[in-house]
């Protein structure tokens, strides 16, 4: 008799562990099978309010007081449908679920698209790099849940109307010199920052902020959580001037040509 049958609880807990696996297995199949198909359920429903919103247009004249309401109903409709199909990209897209090796700059340029349906379409949303590629080893899916979800916990900080939401992609030599808060100097690191007009410098600050002003489930310490399970950390920093900060996502850096 072999050794794998005088030991049941070996036995068992190999049992239970094929199990999990093919438990974990066909449920990411049946997500697989399904998240399309629900988004495009729900792409079919806007697609019919944006045409009864063009028949209410074409029944308004320009000055009817329903008229700019209603466009305005219907550009958000548009923008809703933009991210639904990019969302449909970007599941349907395994490469993008896969740890490899990328360069920050372009990985951070890649989420242009979605960071400008976050921020009012009045703000100008800028990034500066280096001259010299930094790389960094990450899942681009998971690094993209990490840069939206902090920069939805941020866009509040911003003023209304014309504003500039600056990024910056940050050298390690960078991110030493910077006056890093609560957490010690970090070594060969690559960061991206976001330019906070205001003071705030840490992950309780934020989340303080929005428990004051807004009523909604915001939580700078999930964004947090997620930015670590990516293989990254949270840093904050002051600014340039005593009335600004710097809030980065940092990554350890991969010498690719050693």
């Amino acid at each position: 008799m072999s050794e794998l049958f005088k030991d049941p609880a070996f036995d068992a807990s190999e049992s239970d562990a094929l199990e999990g696996q093919t438990q974990r297995r066909a449920s990411n199949e049946i997500n697989a099978q399904l998240t399309p198909g629900l988004i495009h359920e729900v792409n079919n429903i806007l697609t019919g309010i944006y045409f009864n919103l063009e028949g209410c247009r074409d029944v308004f004249d320009t000055g009817h007081p329903l008229a700019e309401t209603v466009q305005e109903i219907q550009v958000g409709v548009e923008r809703i449908k933009e991210v639904l199909g990019r969302v449909t990209q970007i599941y349907l897209n395994t490469a993008e679920r896969e740890v490899t090796y990328h360069d920050m700059q372009e990985l951070v340029a890649n989420q242009f698209d979605l960071l400008r349906t976050i921020f009012p379409k009045t703000a100008h949303i800028s990034l500066s790099s280096p001259e010299n590629p930094l790389h960094i080893r990450v899942s681009e899916y998971s690094f993209r849940v990490g840069l939206l979800t902090l920069a939805v916990c941020l866009k509040d900080f911003y003023p209304q109307g014309k504003t500039e939401v600056s990024l910056s992609v940050l050298s390690p030599e960078a991110l030493l010199s910077a006056k890093i808060t609560e957490t010690p100097l970090l070594e060969d690191h690559v960061g991206i920052s976001f330019s906070l007009p205001c003071v705030a410098l840490s992950v309780s600050e934020v989340d303080d902020f929005h428990s004051r002003e807004f009523f909604s489930d915001l939580s700078m310490a999930a964004a947090e959580d997620l930015i670590v399970h990516s293989g990254g950390k949270l840093l904050f920093f002051k600014g340039k001037n005593q009335h600004s900060s710097e809030v980065v996502i940092a990554f350890p850096r991969f010498n690719l040509n050693s």
